[in-house]
């Protein structure tokens, strides 16, 4: 059976191990001053060694002839694979998070190693544990038995309690640079007779953002795509990426307000099944590397003309306007069906705000092409009988704006009574009772935030704060109105998310901090008087109403230059 390359390629000792050598070289001597710790806690990126580490640590300390730190790779600790090791156990927290499973290990700690001096427990991804797992945890990790070590790895060490930081030895892992990754690369390239480019292998290290095991995820992939040389296009082709030239081109339309041949590229490279996101990335990446190479000139040597042409057209300012326009687009992608429509939308922008620069005036690009098109038409055709016609179009599309912005208002008022009643309606019958108890049941929400369906919905509900609860209702607050107002647009999904984690219904509502304010001031003060009412109008069909309007209007600034899907 074919061995995927970042497991063939694991290292084996510390020997191998590259970029950690800080971490690498404390090991080593804790091991050969015979200082070693019960408990240690590797942080850091993906990909960057954190459980190959904690193995290759694991193994030396107990071979029986290792040399200054180095395992003699004879002895029967070295001679077993960590899988047969019965002194190395491996738990994966993510799948194993509850209580019983750490209430196991503290049942079995107690007894001795079989073959080696310790008994290691690796337990990866430990920050998904429960706080009840936490604490379950937390005694024996504190006075473990003396042949016992605890190797706690994770992505996010700010979600481990400092509880448990504060009884490990900590090191943080690093990203690993580009060369380093090129270096292994190559190393294994030459290792498996594959042919491929240079620059290949250079993108390829670039693409793999500090995380080794992404990058020969990306060179295994590419391997299986062609039998042929490899070669740059090879690599954008199978990662879904655009190379740094194809992003030069759509960054010099845009500046030549070529919004056509924009749209068009996009429009192919999605049809091409490009990433979206990784398109926007890659953008962002181009531009940051221009201003880079405007202010120090400290870019890859055979990439600095496609900056260069770019650095002459565009000031630092206006390069600093770009990034923020595509990285606000790309921040609304993570969460939107149609992350194309986005980007498209974000070029139009950017192409608009240069024609504001060039006519030094703010008028709109659907209106500069009305206008072009208004001047052609009357030096071609009679201008009686077509600008009659054109008055009346403007007249017609004029009332139909006014008609839906009124409609719109209706909505949005429709929404804002909506909340206002579910706002009286937990307040009229407050529990302080309710509130904490609720507070505490919806701990349980951090046990949802890598579950397919609801992690966005959970995330939701940690961001903010509960303030309010009576036997129906809820309150919470988030620091800016955006993030209530996403809240509120998602209050169905939320309330089914409450339903799985409590098995009780409640019907929540969320206000920014500012307003939370008021409606404390109020009701503390009894300035106003909140009285129950009863609920007409349905959320789900407001929600539905105002998304449908949003789309509408697009539809009718940008006719069919956007395309929905």
């Amino acid at each position: 059976m074919y061995q995927a390359l970042y497991r063939k390629y694991r290292p084996k000792t510390f020997e191998e191990v590259a970029g950690q050598e800080v971490v690498v070289k404390t090991l080593k001597n804790a091991v050969i001053n015979n200082k070693i710790n019960h408990a240690y806690l590797f942080a850091g990126p993906r990909g960057c060694g954190k459980t190959t580490i904690a193995k290759i640590f694991a193994k030396l300390v107990n071979c029986e002839n290792n040399k200054d730190g180095v395992p003699c790779n004879k002895c029967v600790c070295c001679t077993q694979s960590n899988e047969q090791n019965m002194d190395i156990i491996e738990m994966d927290a993510a799948s194993n998070n509850g209580v019983d499973e750490i209430r196991e290990i503290n049942n079995k700690v107690k007894l001795a190693p079989t073959l080696g001096k310790y008994k290691i427990y690796i337990i990866d991804e430990v920050h998904m544990l429960t706080i009840g797992a936490f604490n379950a945890l937390l005694k024996t990790l504190e006075e473990p038995p003396a042949h016992v070590i605890f190797i706690l790895a994770t992505t996010d060490p700010h979600k481990v309690p400092v509880t448990i930081l504060s009884r490990c030895q900590r090191f943080d892992l690093k990203k690993l640079s580009i060369e380093q990754i090129y270096e292994r690369l190559k190393y294994i390239c030459e290792n498996e007779n594959i042919i491929i480019e240079d620059a290949a292998i250079l993108e390829i290290s670039r693409l793999g953002d500090g995380s080794l095991r992404d990058a020969i995820s990306i060179l295994d992939q590419v391997v299986a795509y062609t039998n042929e040389k490899i070669t740059l296009d090879d690599i954008h082709e199978v990662n879904g990426t655009i190379s740094q030239s194809d992003v030069a081109k759509l960054i010099d339309d845009t500046i030549n307000n070529n919004l056509t041949n924009v749209i068009s590229k996009i429009t192919e490279y999605n049809d091409k099944g490009k990433s979206i996101i990784k398109i926007a990335e890659e953008i962002i990446l181009f531009l940051r590397n221009t201003i880079l190479f405007k202010t120090t000139q400290n870019i890859i040597e055979d990439k600095q003309n496609i900056y260069l042409e770019i650095s002459k057209k565009l000031p630092n300012k206006k390069i600093l306007e770009y990034i923020n326009t595509i990285n606000e687009a790309l921040l609304d992608m993570k969460r939107f069906s149609n992350p194309k429509m986005l980007l498209e939308l974000a070029f139009i922008k950017l192409v608009d705000e240069n024609n504001m620069i060039e006519n030094s005036e703010e008028t709109p690009i659907s209106q500069q092409i009305e206008n072009k098109n208004v001047k052609e038409t009357l030096d071609t055709k009679e201008k009686t009988g077509e600008t009659i016609n054109e008055n009346k179009q403007n007249i017609t599309r004029e009332i139909k704006n006014n008609i839906k912005k009124e409609k719109n208002n209706d909505i949005i008022q429709e929404l804002n009574d909506f909340i206002d009643i579910r706002i009286n309606n937990t307040l009229a019958k407050f529990s302080k009772k309710n509130t904490l108890e609720l507070k505490e049941q919806l701990k349980k929400t951090i046990d949802y935030v890598m579950d397919e369906k609801y992690n966005i919905y959970a995330t939701m509900i940690l961001d903010g704060e509960l303030k309010a609860v009576s036997d129906e209702y809820a309150i919470f607050t988030y620091a800016t109105t955006h993030l209530s107002t996403l809240f509120n647009e998602n209050i169905i999904n939320i309330e089914n998310l409450i339903d799985e984690i409590l098995k009780k219904h409640y019907k929540v509502v969320a206000v920014d901090q500012e307003k939370w304010n008021i409606i404390k001031e109020n009701f503390n003060s009894k300035k106003k008087k909140f009285e129950y009412q009863e609920e007409n109008n349905n959320i789900d069909e407001i929600l539905k109403k105002l998304n449908k309007d949003n789309i509408d209007d697009m539809q009718s600034l940008f006719g069919e230059i956007v395309e929905y899907n």
